[in-house]
């Protein structure tokens, strides 16, 4: 595969990107329970030995894949940075509690927590015999350094409960601490949108349940029980910047209602689609009408769901897609229409990025 014709040498010369075979690193992966050596791989250029674990973009891979190696090293390197928060913070010098804990989860927690996605493996409580496939001696281990962390914070004495440390210093215990940053990764990777290169693979993983053998994303979905296809999709590019101001309509914000109101009587359009949403009874609904001279008004209703699950500006995006809806049943032709929305910043959005939540409503719209 090296050096055959066509192979990873050709391809480094005709991109002029020459391999540097002093990174390179054989790594032979096989399950716990087989103890077979590893062959040594013979290049042209040099002899590469095969080695139990590996480096690779800030995480230490193992022949057994169990992270155990990565899970060291990151208590070590969060103790040594356990310890030099404390040392910043002593009784009669150094920085105030505050910027104690800020320098914790900004520098601390980041560090130690990278990538846990990856090498955290929950603890299974159903299961009846040990509990030995899970993370639970990382887990403990952390719960050192967070221990350090909030004596550093609170300037406690070591006999301090961990409990009364965590809770004056406004951490999250160890446990929700790991699943906080695990939600926020599997949040992130839900998120994904569409044109995103990782959404398939992603969305592969998330809908089709494996019997053996789960991977560290079917692990995040079988703990944290999230549902991708309810996550809304953020694009990575909602408008394009040199297009910023080109619109294929007109905004006019009224002064005040009865500006508006002289607008609605006096208005030359022949079709006029007025919107609105509310939130009532702890539901949230949009409706549109749309009025055309000597034809019956038409009316459009959409009931999106619970109070707790959507926001006003969302409805009211929703309803501007319900006018525009009802625009496309008319006949087509040289028809001019205006469309009356109760909401500022809705007509505001177009001006913006469009990579907030519900801007993915009005990249429909535009």
């Amino acid at each position: 595969m090296m050096n055959r014709e066509g192979g990873v040498e050709d391809w480094s010369k005709t991109h002029s990107s020459p391999l540097e075979y002093s990174k390179l690193t054989l790594i032979n992966f096989a399950h716990r329970c087989k103890k077979e050596a590893s062959p040594t791989l013979y290049l042209l250029q040099r002899t590469i030995q095969p080695v139990e674990s590996t480096k690779y973009l800030g995480v230490i891979f193992d022949r057994n894949l169990n992270w155990k190696v990565h899970q060291a090293y990151m208590v070590k390197k969060g103790a040594k940075w356990a310890v030099q928060i404390r040392r910043l913070t002593q009784p009669t010098w150094g920085i105030t509690p505050k910027f104690a804990k800020r320098l914790f989860t900004s520098v601390v927690l980041p560090r130690v927590l990278y990538a846990v996605d990856l090498w955290y493996t929950p603890v299974n409580n159903k299961h009846d015999g040990p509990k030995t496939v899970s993370s639970a001696r990382a887990i403990k281990q952390f719960a050192s350094i967070q221990r350090a962390g909030a004596l550093a914070i609170m300037g406690g004495l070591r006999t301090s409960p961990t409990d009364a440390l965590n809770t004056n210093a406004f951490l999250l215990p160890t446990s929700l601490m790991i699943k906080k940053w695990c939600f926020r990764a599997m949040v992130r990777m839900a998120m994904l949108p569409r044109d995103h290169p990782l959404h398939k693979p992603v969305n592969w993983k998330i809908t089709h349940l494996t019997k053996r053998h789960h991977g560290p994303l079917q692990i995040l979905v079988n703990t944290l029980s999230t549902d991708a296809k309810k996550m809304e999709k953020i694009p990575l590019t909602g408008w394009n910047p040199s297009k910023t101001g080109e619109l294929p309509f007109c905004i006019r914000i009224p002064v005040d209602k009865e500006a508006l109101a002289r607008d609605a009587e006096n208005a030359s359009k022949e079709i006029q689609v007025f919107t609105d949403g509310s939130a009532q009874g702890g539901k949230v609904g949009a409706s549109a009408i749309l009025i055309r001279k000597d034809r019956p008004d038409k009316i459009l209703l959409f009931h999106l769901g619970p109070e707790a699950e959507h926001t006003v500006h969302e409805v009211e995006l929703v309803g501007l897609l319900l006018a525009l809806h009802l625009i496309g049943t008319e006949r087509r032709g040289a028809t001019s229409c205006s469309i009356a929305v109760d909401n500022q910043a809705v007509l505001k959005a177009s001006d913006l990025e469009l990579r907030k939540p519900s801007h993915h409503l009005a990249c429909k719209i535009l």
